[in-house]
């Protein structure tokens, strides 16, 4: 990966939430748009035990969820 950056001259910078801060109520505000809109689509796994809280867990690491994963251990 670094390689082809080198390559292409290209420029790899991470994302930071705190640089951002002072543009939280107008993310907020379009966020609250989007979703009453519709547009915000979400996928959330649940695994149903609480004997299952191992699996889930190690799920996250193996691409097997997408989405939020949740263990869901009572009604």
């Amino acid at each position: 990966m670094q390689t082809q950056l080198l390559i292409n001259s290209a420029l790899m910078k991470g994302f930071i939430v705190s640089d951002y801060a002072s543009r939280f109520p107008e993310g907020v505000k379009q966020l609250a748009e989007w979703l009453t809109a519709g547009k915000l689509k979400y996928s959330e796994n649940i695994i149903e035990g609480f004997e299952q809280v191992p699996q889930a867990f190690l799920s996250l690491f193996t691409g097997d969820n997408l989405g939020k994963q949740l263990v869901k251990v009572s009604d």
